[in-house]
Formats: structure tokens, C-alpha cells, sequence
């Protein structure tokens, strides 16, 4: 890729609803289940998860998080805890992935994508890509269809996101999952060629994000 050389490792955080898929989106990015992934009503990460695995003779590291809306647990503990797990991954992270479920854009999802700008508010947009998950429910139809019909919100959600967005199948196999982590992390690096004097998402871009909203973190 011309402009800047394809980092040795990649640094990825995945945040989003209880629910809604981060865990198996993490195990699809990583090729193995390496993250409890199960249907369950409460958030079955309970505390920031680090896992490695390799694609493509790049060495790729997931963290992954609590999910908001998790009935044991308030929105802003979850909050705090991936604020902590920027220090987990010490430098930082190359990209924030945003799981939402391809599914109607309802007022809880929108208070999740809400939160989640709310803590990563103006700084961290240069670094977060939007990913849907069950992309099986499209039927073939290009992602593009489906947020041609999205609602304002929705779309206020994308453009958050730099309109960087694609969608996962994380029950795909073989050379299907391979594709789908191949667009991700053509996305991310190319994320990288647009900012390379800052390929990483540090400890004192959340500082300053957090100082628009101090609230966030009391």
C-alpha cells in the first residue's frame, strides 16, 4: 500500500451492546474460538479479554469488552472498563471496532452507539470502524441496500464512524471468514495511510476525549 508499510501487528478493541456479537466477532478476526461466545441475556465478558492469534503472517491482538445494556451491570461501569482496557493494550489500538447487530436500529441500540460516542468523542473517529454482524441476513444483497433504508440515526452512527463500515458472518468458514477479515484489516490499514503520524489510538488521545465530556468517567 503506497504511503505507509503494513504494521507487523495489528491492535484491535471491539465494544458494543451485550448481545450483539463482539465476542464471536472477535473469534472470527482471530480464527479460533478463543472468546467465550454463547446466547445469553447478560454479558457473558465480564472484564476486558486479550487475546492474540495470527492471520495472514501478521500477529493481530483482539480485546475485547463488557457489553453495555447488561442488566448486571450500569452503562458507565462499562464504560470505565474500556477506558481501563486502553491501558491493557499499552500503546493503543489501531482500531476501535463498533458491533452492532444487522437488525432494525432500535432506541437501545442508538443508546449504545450514543455511549460509545460519548466516550470517544473526537479523537478516537479517526480510529473506529462500524461492523455488522449476522451479514447471513442479507440473502446476498449488499450492505450498502440496507443502510440506503436506515434511519437518521443509524446514518448519524456511520458518519461517526469516517463511513467506514462493512458486515461479518461469524459463522462463515474457510475462505468466507477469510475475506471478511481481510476487508476489516484492509480498512484498518487503510485508516493508518490517511493519519500514519498517529497509526495508534494511545492512553493520551483518550485523555483528551475525555475531557469534552468529564462526566464520562466520575
Amino acid at each position: 500500500m503506497a504511503g505507509v508499510s503494513k504494521a507487523p501487528e495489528l491492535r484491535v478493541i471491539v465494544v458494543g451492546k451485550t448481545g450483539g456479537g463482539k465476542s464471536a466477532t472477535g473469534n472470527t478476526i482471530l480464527g479460533e474460538e478463543k472468546f467465550v461466545s454463547d446466547v445469553s441475556p447478560n454479558s457473558v465478558t465480564r472484564k476486558c479479554e486479550k487475546k492474540e492469534g495470527d492471520f495472514r503472517g501478521r500477529k493481530i491482538t483482539v480485546v475485547d469488552t463488557p457489553g453495555y445494556f447488561d442488566p448486571d451491570r450500569g452503562n458507565k461501569e462499562t464504560s470505565r472498563i474500556i477506558r481501563d482496557s486502553v491501558e491493557v493494550l499499552d500503546p493503543g489500538f489501531h482500531a476501535i471496532v463498533l458491533v452492532l447487530k444487522l437488525d432494525r436500529f432500535t432506541p437501545e441500540e442508538k443508546a449504545v452507539a450514543d455511549e460509545v460516542q460519548r466516550i470517544l468523542k473526537v479523537k478516537a473517529r479517526d480510529y473506529t470502524i462500524l461492523l455488522f454482524t449476522r451479514k447471513e441476513d442479507l440473502r446476498g444483497r449488499p450492505l450498502t441496500s440496507f443502510l440506503a433504508k436506515a434511519n437518521e440515526d443509524l446514518k448519524g452512527v456511520v458518519a461517526f464512524c469516517g463511513n467506514r463500515y462493512l458486515a461479518f458472518n461469524n459463522l462463515a468458514t474457510g475462505a468466507e471468514r477469510e475475506a471478511q477479515v481481510a476487508e476489516l484489516i484492509e480498512m484498518i490499514d487503510k485508516m493508518r495511510q490517511v493519519n500514519p503520524n498517529a497509526p495508534l489510538y494511545t492512553r493520551e488521545m483518550f485523555k483528551e476525549d475525555s475531557l469534552f465530556d468529564c462526566c464520562t468517567l466520575l
